[in-house]
């Protein structure tokens, strides 16, 4: 499932349609200079210049309004993520403004065409085009927040990277520099993706993990969103990372016990602490990495923890060099499969 924002076309602001409009008018009022030599061919220029201004106005909107997704039909990971960055109801008031504004002057183009067509004398017909564009000009105005709101907020919708929510994924979690990315390249069989996560300064590592040749599962590193305790943070990236709980999929808990560990085995529990809090209904299975540089302390603090809560495996990886990572795989997978089914990792 792409995202349904990396398609929107770009949308200009206010001032640019109004200046396309412009351009367009001077135009066709000086290329028909010398030309009108009838009453008849006055009247149609009339006509063409009420259509001109109608048909610029209509194609810019339509193109805004149908550009974008339906929001309701939206996945709901999708969704809170518009919300977290743009607001929903922002979103939605301004698609559908500019959806009521097409209608209102589709209706005065079609009352204006007839009165220009219709009007006993040319200049009366002038002043029924003048009336109409300036009615028209006047919706477009009306609807000028709305526009550039769309316009300066679609960018960041577009940068939201391609996750499918529905294709079971392998969730990376740990505080910083415990080798999440490195955990996410090494079990991708491709290079991964490194996509702008809109709640972080840092980057979103994307991979796709292939088993065999007909099965296939996403794994994300999760820079800046899962590796801090939750009351650090402030309601935006709240709100983004309940936006991951609609991911399915597994998380793989990294805890660094290497002698030169940035963080305490204590600030690394507590961290996860939080993410059982909030992530009960996936599975977590956690692994110590970085075992070739391990501190025998940290790793039975790790061990007692485990045992306290629980844990009945714990699996002891090198992402670096490769150690025990594909056991590590293998179990995860056997975890997707039992909660969400075999047919559930077919290759799409």
């Amino acid at each position: 499932m792409a995202s349904p924002f990396e398609r929107i076309p770009r949308i200009p602001r206010y001032k640019e349609i109004v200046a396309k409009i412009t351009n367009k008018y001077r135009k066709l009022v000086e290329g028909s200079r010398g030309r009108i030599r009838s009453a008849r061919k006055a009247r149609e220029l009339e006509i063409r210049k009420l259509q001109l201004v109608y048909e610029t106005v209509y194609s810019e909107l339509e193109k805004i309004v149908y550009g974008l997704p339906f929001i309701d039909r939206v996945h709901p990971f999708y969704k809170d993520l518009l919300d977290v960055l743009v607001g929903y109801d922002e979103y939605k008031r301004a698609v559908v403004r500019l959806a009521r504004a097409l209608k209102l002057i589709e209706k005065i183009y079609g009352e204006y065409v007839v009165l220009v067509k219709t009007a006993p004398r040319l200049r009366d017909a002038r002043r029924f085009r003048k009336e109409g564009i300036g009615r028209i000009m006047s919706v477009l105005k009306r609807n000028r927040k709305f526009i550039d709101f769309l316009s300066e907020n679609i960018p960041r919708l577009k940068r939201i990277p391609s996750i499918d929510p529905e294709k079971p994924t392998i969730i990376v979690a740990g505080m910083p520099q415990v080798g999440k990315s490195t955990l996410v390249k090494k079990i991708s069989t491709a290079e991964p993706e490194i996509a702008p996560y809109p709640f972080t300064t840092k980057n979103l590592v994307l991979g796709h993990v292939r088993i065999g040749v007909a099965y296939e599962l996403q794994a994300i590193d999760t820079p800046g969103l899962l590796d801090r305790p939750l009351e650090e943070r402030n309601p935006i990236e709240l709100q983004a990372i309940m936006a991951l709980k609609h991911v399915k999929g597994v998380i793989v808990y990294l805890f660094d016990a290497s002698r030169n560990s940035y963080y305490t085995v204590e600030e690394q529990v507590r961290v996860l602490e939080d993410i059982l809090s909030r992530f009960k209904d996936k599975p977590l299975v956690l692994a110590v990495n970085k075992v070739d540089e391990a501190d025998k302390n940290k790793i039975e603090e790790i061990e007692r923890y485990a045992k306290l809560k629980g844990f009945n495996r714990i699996f002891f990886i090198s992402a670096l060099k490769g150690l025990n990572v594909k056991e590590l795989l293998d179990y995860v997978v056997d975890l997707i499969v039992k909660k969400y089914g075999r047919e559930a990792i077919v290759k799409s």
